[in-house]
C-alpha cells in the first residue's frame, strides 16, 4: 500500500495552505486568546467557501460525498496555524454520525447547514467528576414528559459551548444513553468558560436547567447513544491526530528555519552536530506520526478490520511525538523559546489539551491491547485504575 496524497488533494491543500497565510496564520489564535473571534470567524466562512466543511457530506445534501482521507488537507493546514474552534467536532464527529445514523429530516437540515457553513457543533459527553469521556461517566438524566424530554443536569469539557449553534449530549433515557442533538434555536442552555492551559480553545462546561427537546431531536433510537458516540469517536480522534502532524510540521520547520538564521560563535547554530541530531529526531517522529495517521484515516475511510487499533496507535503516538517535538522546539530557541512573542509556547500548549481532550494516551493503549487480544494483568489494572482516579481528579 501506498499511502499519500493524491496530486488533486496536494492542490486543495496548497490552496487551504495560501488562504491561512493570507489570514496570517496562528494571528486568529492570538486574537482568541484575548477575547476577539472576528478573525475565527471570518476563517471559517472562508473555508466554507473553499469547500472544506463539505468535504465528506453525502452529494445529496450538499456536499462533495467523499472520505475520511480527504479531510487530511484540511486538517494538517489548521493543525498549521493552531486554528480555533469547532472545526474537527462539526466535520468529523457530526458530519459522520449524522450521515449514519440520522434521519432524513435530520440530515437534509444539519447536513446542508454544514455544508454552507452556517451551523458549528459541538459535543457534550463527559462530565465533572466522571472519567473523562467513559461511559461509566454518563449521568446526565433525560426524563419523558408527553413527547418532549426535560434535561437537567451538566457537561464539561464542551468545546466553544457558549458560542457553537449545536450541542451533540450523551444523556440517559431509563437508564439507557441516548444521544440527542439540542439546537441553540430551539432550547437554550448555560455556559461558563474554564481555565485550561491551551487559550486557543474555548473550553467550557455547559449547565441544563429545565431544558426541554422534542422526540425528533433523538439521533439514532433510545439506548444507541453509546454505540453511536464511539462510532464517531473513532472519526474525531483520527482528525485529533492528523490535526497534530499538521502542528509538529510547523514546529519542525520552525526549529530549522531558527537554526539556520540564530548564529553563535560566529556559525548558524544549525552547523552543530548537538542541533543537527535534535532537529533529525523531531523530524523521524514526524514521518513516524504521519505514517500512523495517514494509515489511520485510510482504516476508518475502508472500514478495515483494524479500524480501531490503528485510530488509538495513530492518537497515542502523535499525542506523544507531538509534545516531545514542540517542548524540543522551546529549548532550541533558548530564552526566546520561553516568550510570548513567538509561536513556540502556543504549540506546546496546543499538545498538552490534546493529551487530555477525549481521553488519555493510557485509554489509547487500553483499546490497542483489547483489539489485539492482549490480556492485562492486575498489575497493569491497578495502576490503570490509578491513573484514571488522577484524571478524574
Amino acid at each position: 500500500m501506498y499511502f499519500a496524497l493524491t496530486k488533486e488533494q496536494k492542490l486543495f491543500q496548497t490552496s487551504v495552505r495560501k488562504y491561512l497565510t493570507s489570514q496570517e496564520k496562528t494571528t486568529a489564535a492570538r486574537l482568541f486568546m484575548s477575547g476577539d473571534t472576528s478573525r475565527y470567524e471570518k476563517i471559517w466562512a472562508g473555508l466554507s467557501e473553499l469547500g472544506a466543511m463539505a468535504i465528506n457530506i453525502p452529494e445529496e445534501y450538499g456536499g462533495a460525498g467523499l472520505t475520511q482521507v480527504d479531510l487530511i488537507p484540511v486538517m494538517e493546514e489548521l493543525g498549521r496555524v493552531l486554528l480555533p474552534g469547532v472545526y474537527a467536532e462539526t466535520v468529523a464527529f457530526a458530519t459522520p454520525i449524522l450521515t449514519k445514523y440520522g434521519t432524513e429530516q435530520q440530515k437534509k437540515i444539519y447536513l446542508s447547514q454544514i455544508a454552507n457553513g452556517q451551523k458549528k457543533f459541538s459535543l457534550a459527553i463527559a462530565e465533572r467528576g466522571a472519567m473523562t469521556f467513559a461511559k461509566e461517566g454518563i449521568a446526565l438524566e433525560a426524563k419523558k414528559e408527553g413527547n418532549q424530554y426535560v434535561l437537567n443536569g451538566s457537561k464539561t469539557f464542551v468545546i466553544d459551548g457558549d458560542t457553537v449553534d449545536i450541542l451533540l449530549v450523551a444523556a440517559k433515557v431509563d437508564g439507557q444513553i441516548t444521544l440527542f442533538i439540542i439546537d441553540r434555536e430551539v432550547a437554550s442552555w448555560e455556559s461558563c468558560r474554564l481555565q485550561v492551559i491551551d487559550e486557543t480553545k474555548g473550553v467550557t462546561e455547559v449547565y441544563f436547567n429545565q431544558l426541554k427537546v422534542s422526540e425528533s431531536a433523538i439521533i439514532g433510537q433510545i439506548g444507541q447513544g453509546w454505540d453511536i458516540v464511539n462510532d464517531g469517536l473513532q472519526t474525531l480522534n483520527t482528525a485529533i491526530a492528523t490535526i497534530g502532524i499538521g502542528g509538529m510540521e510547523e514546529v519542525v520547520e520552525m526549529c530549522a528555519e531558527y537554526a539556520r538564521t540564530r548564529e553563535q560563535f560566529g556559525h548558524p547554530i544549525g552547523v552543530f552536530q548537538a542541533v543537527k541530531h535534535r532537529i533529525v529526531d523531531m523530524k523521524v517522529e514526524l514521518e513516524l506520526a504521519k505514517s500512523l495517521v495517514y494509515y489511520a484515516n485510510w482504516a476508518i475511510s475502508e472500514q478495515a478490520a483494524d479500524a480501531k487499533s490503528a485510530v488509538a496507535s495513530a492518537r497515542a503516538f502523535t499525542t506523544d511525538a507531538y509534545i516531545e517535538v514542540a517542548a524540543h522546539n522551546i529549548q532550541m530557541h533558548g530564552g526566546i523559546g520561553f516568550t510570548t512573542e513567538i509561536d513556540c509556547h502556543l504549540f506546546l500548549k496546543r499538545a498538552r489539551m490534546m493529551e487530555s481532550y477525549l481521553g488519555s494516551v493510557q485509554d489509547c493503549y487500553e483499546v490497542i491491547m483489547s483489539e489485539q487480544g492482549w490480556r492485562i494483568n492486575e498489575e497493569t489494572a491497578r495502576q490503570s485504575e490509578a491513573l484514571q482516579s488522577n484524571v478524574a481528579t
